[in-house]
């Protein structure tokens, strides 16, 4: 048991293989991890299969389907994987160091934590090292999340990010000539010293980003002419978005203090406001983009239009709600709460998700019921598990392009 596997290739020896690597991850007798270290695997199927910590390196998966595989952890350092289709696969903290990714498709990937960087093999005789960079020229990875991602040194000329979560994912030194960033949620994203000659960040909010030493001959920036993006926040300092959220808190808990109007305002610095008492917060078209806002209390809370691209929302409390037109891009709402505020005199207060952006968002186990979702995209979203109406998912959008239902 728990032995690495080597088989020859095909499509028939991949799935008794795969079938062996499931054995090994559940401890079973007989299980073997997948180790197939410079295999040809070009053009097969490893759709939705487990491939967690499999040893890939040096492989080649030129057109192999890996949609929707779970790959976390897996190690495929130097593997050719040109053109391979990646649509939805989890990819966080795997080893793609030095690999061909060029005009692959990552859309809706997650691949937090992984490393993209250079792969540096050590060479013979005494030669010195030959350092390979990973490269993503013209792949698509839209709506991918890549959240702390290390892909400094890669080169990625005509990539496209649009849509992608970039949060804290370091671009140093990368070549990045020709990409596309419209409506990436770019805060804390490290580019020092990246070429983004003619690349277009329009719509992006590249203020969040370290662009020092960079190369921007003819980037393009501010808003997009032909999408829309959250409104630019009214900026707050840590120590003013803190008071006023303690103010807020004050009033909810009854000890004092008028309501506080926190419209258009930039809480990002509010500090730490996972399952705090936010109970009606006004706060229409703030932005609260990548905060941690788990558990939180936010019945009755009004934020249409407001910038929760990001948010940890997992278990918050969001009965009652008005999210018109919010921006929900990449949002984590798992187990939260959005169902009908129950008023006095028998009146509820549904929540209101019309014409909300929730695509690539996860509402993995929430309450729904009674949730109005009139022209709410649901593109490359997951809903497994959740409790809604079939009738008001109906009125949604992308319902086509789901992850899981």
């Amino acid at each position: 048991m728990n032995q690495s596997l080597h088989i020859a290739p095909g499509q028939a020896g991949l799935d008794a293989a795969c079938a062996r690597h499931a054995g090994f991850l559940a401890g079973r007798e007989g299980g073997q991890r997948l180790c197939l270290a410079g295999a040809d695997l070009s053009g097969l199927d490893l759709r939705g299969r487990d491939l967690r910590d499999a040893d890939l390196a040096g492989c080649t998966l030129t057109g192999a389907r890996l949609d929707g595989a779970d790959c976390r952890g897996a190690r495929f350092a130097g593997a050719e994987m040109d053109g391979a289709s990646l649509v939805a696969a989890r990819l966080d903290r795997a080893d793609l160091r030095g690999c061909n990714l060029a005009g692959a498709v990552l859309v809706a990937a997650t691949a937090r934590l992984a490393d993209f960087r250079e792969l540096a093999r050590p060479g013979r005789d005494g030669t010195p090292a030959n350092v390979r960079a990973t490269c993503l020229d013209d792949a698509d990875l839209s709506g991918a999340s890549l959240v702390q991602a290390r892909l400094g040194g890669c080169r990625a000329e005509g990539v496209r990010f649009e849509d992608a979560d970039l949060s804290g994912a370091r671009f140093a030194r990368a070549r990045l000539a020709r990409a596309g960033f419209a409506l990436a949620l770019m805060h804390g994203t490290d580019l020092t010293s990246a070429d983004l000659t003619a690349a277009d960040l329009r719509g992006c909010g590249e203020g969040g980003a370290d662009l020092a030493m960079t190369t921007t001959r003819d980037m393009l920036t501010g808003e997009h002419p032909d999408r829309p993006a959250p409104p630019a926040p009214a900026p707050l300092s840590a120590r003013d978005a803190e008071a006023r959220i303690a103010e807020h808190i004050a009033q909810v808990r009854g000890d004092g203090g008028a309501p506080v109007d926190l419209t258009g305002a930039d809480l990002r610095e509010a500090g730490a406001l996972a399952g705090r008492e936010l109970t009606a917060l006004r706060a229409p078209g703030a932005c609260l983009a990548g905060m941690d806002l788990t558990g939180a209390q936010l019945q009755g809370a009004r934020l249409s239009g407001a910038d929760l691209r990001g948010c940890r929302l997992g278990g918050a409390d969001l009965r009652g709600a008005d999210l018109r037109g919010a921006w929900l891009l990449h949002a984590d709402l798992r187990q939260a709460r959005l169902s009908p505020l129950m008023l006095g005199g028998g009146r509820q207060l549904p929540v209101m998700l019309d014409g909300a952006h929730a695509r690539y968002s996860d509402w993995r186990g929430a309450d729904l019921t009674g949730a109005r979702l009139a022209g709410l995209d649901l593109a490359y979203a997951r809903l497994a598990k959740a409790r809604l109406n079939g009738a008001a998912l109906n009125a949604a959008l992308g319902t086509d392009r789901l992850l899981d239902r």
